[in-house]
């Protein structure tokens, strides 16, 4: 080759080694390192208009919105217009998400089958009835869909409106990522 020593070659191929030893590290991310410790939890709950009401842990520094996200996000008619999301959290607390109105002339087929007893089979009915007669006028006029009789009605009733002013299932850009 050379005609390098034994001890030179020795030192040679400790070198390359060491080299490529480097660079696989360098590729793989760097050296890893310890994880940090788990972050310490709280424990709050939340009550209202989201898809899992109760107690929930999150981790100590989080905010409204991650709280809304751990208990599965907002219900469709849900008012987060006075709330602010970036509250921080404290523990023991109870926040409450306040309901509006889900409009019955806008609401989607999986907006209402959160509503109770509304299961994707009568939502798509009562979307096709409103699509049929040009939109509800009166919120009683949906008893007229096969299926949903006056206890149902009444059991929804005061989660619907079909008035435009109204609270609607139109969301904003925030709301509709809490929703899924």
């Amino acid at each position: 080759m050379w005609n390098l020593k034994k001890e030179e070659q020795l030192v040679l191929l400790l070198l390359i080694c060491a080299l490529t030893a480097g660079l696989a590290i360098k590729f793989m991310g760097g050296i890893p390192t310890q994880a940090p410790y788990p972050p310490t939890l709280i424990l709050v709950k939340v009550d209202g208009a989201v898809k899992e009401p109760g107690w929930h842990k999150v981790p100590q520094g989080s905010f409204l919105k991650n709280l809304i996200d751990e208990a599965g996000g907002t219900l469709p008619w849900a008012n987060l217009s006075g709330i602010n999301l970036s509250s921080p959290l404290s523990s023991n607390t109870v926040y409450h998400i306040p309901e509006g109105k889900l409009n019955l002339n806008k609401a989607l087929i999986n907006d209402l089958t959160h509503l109770p007893g509304i299961g994707p089979e009568l939502a798509r009915r009562i979307v096709a009835y409103r699509e049929k007669i040009g939109g509800f006028e009166e919120l009683s006029q949906v008893k007229e869909v096969s299926g949903i009789g006056e206890v149902r009605f009444q059991n929804i009733k005061d989660k619907l409106t079909v008035q435009d002013k109204e609270f609607s299932s139109t969301l904003s850009q925030e709301q509709a990522e809490l929703t899924h």
